[in-house]
């Protein structure tokens, strides 16, 4: 994976993430609570999407014309849900 550029956190840490993300329905359920919980932070009336940025392969711009929000929103939602995994 490569270093998201403007995302204020390591390669290897959103590496981590991604990977968490990929594999959420092998993950322990309080791992999956917390993705839950920032998904719902981050993207709140685009959760959904913001769900298949994460935890999907599709591009960002499938997502955004499947959701119909822009992409520009998804880089944003995406970049603060990076950014605020670490949070309490």
């Amino acid at each position: 994976m490569r270093k998201l550029r403007g995302v204020r956190v390591s390669r290897n840490r959103q590496g981590f993430i991604r990977y968490a993300c990929l594999t959420y329905d092998e993950q322990p359920k309080g791992m999956r609570n917390k993705i839950d919980r920032l998904l719902r932070e981050c993207g709140g009336s685009y959760c959904a999407a913001l769900r298949e940025v994460m935890c999907g392969e599709d591009s960002i711009t499938a997502i955004a014309l499947r959701y119909y929000v822009s992409e520009s929103t998804l880089y944003r939602m995406r970049k603060n849900f990076y950014e605020s995994w670490d949070k309490k």
